[in-house]
This record gives structure tokens, C-alpha cells and sequence, in this order.
């Protein structure tokens, strides 16, 4: 799931740079969480609140310029956008 979230970035026009940090900051949330990233989508609902504004995590979200919150605000794209959940459920 990791590299077709790269590949939706490059697709929407993000830059190679761009694509990669997203998925590896996702990544290291997911580390951290101690979750997948097929968890991460699907509890995405729950888990993205708490890395905006307000949210009890927001101050991790908020780092080096909002990138964890970007990242999952067009990680919440890209599975409303492919579908993904259903795809890997079939």
C-alpha cells in the first residue's frame, strides 16, 4: 500500500521528493502507533483528528512545516480516490 501511495502522489503531480517523504513519514507513524498501514486506513477517521489542529497530537502533526497532517490528509485522498479498502478486501 506504501509504494501505491507513492505512486498516487507522482500521479496528482507531487514531486519524487514530496511522494517519499509522505509515505515515510506515514510510515514512521505507523512505527510509532504501533499500527500498519492497512490499519492506519482503515481507523484513518480516528486516528487523523488527533494530528490536527486541536487534536491530542497536534503538535506532531504541526511538524517541519504540517507534513504529517498533509500526509494523511492526502493518504484519506488516495483511499477515497482508489477505493483502496475495497480493492484488498476483493
Amino acid at each position: 500500500m506504501q509504494k501505491q501511495f507513492e505512486q498516487y502522489l507522482l500521479a496528482k503531480n507531487y514531486s519524487h521528493l514530496t511522494s517519499i517523504d509522505y509515505s515515510a513519514r506515514l510510515e514512521r507513524l505507523c512505527r510509532k502507533e504501533q499500527i500498519s498501514y492497512e490499519h492506519l486506513a482503515q481507523h484513518l477517521a480516528e486516528i487523523m483528528p488527533q494530528y490536527d489542529k486541536n487534536g491530542k497530537k497536534s503538535s506532531c502533526g504541526r511538524r517541519s512545516h504540517s507534513t504529517v497532517i498533509n500526509a494523511l490528509k492526502r493518504f484519506s485522498e488516495f483511499l477515497a480516490d482508489g477505493n483502496i479498502l475495497m480493492q484488498e478486501a476483493n
